[in-house]
């Protein structure tokens, strides 16, 4: 028995019992389908808001053709590497690069 004046331990006898697993999101819980809906809307949004295209002239082209062959790396890595040091130039920031 819980003594009345007792405001830190929980009542062990005839406590509530929680549902299992988390809350839904609205009203009521999400279906399989409408579950993977909105995940595939949530992927859809953080790549578009991660991806860009740009258009390169002929010599940056080339010029990052040279990267991928030196670092032996893909485009995208060779264009994140080339943005870091072209940044870290900027600030003064030299040495260990990768």
């Amino acid at each position: 028995m819980k003594d009345p004046c007792d405001h830190y331990t929980l009542d062990l006898i005839g406590g509530v019992k929680k549902k299992p697993g988390r809350k839904p999101l609205g009203v009521r819980a999400m279906t399989d389908a409408e579950r993977k809906r909105r995940s595939r809307a949530l992927r859809r949004a953080r790549f578009q808001e991660l991806s860009m295209s740009v258009e390169l002239s002929r010599d940056a082209q080339k010029a990052l053709d040279k990267m991928v062959e030196w670092w032996g790396v893909s485009k995208k890595e060779a264009i994140n590497r080339a943005l870091v040091i072209a940044c870290q130039s900027q600030t003064g920031r030299t040495g260990e690069l990768f």
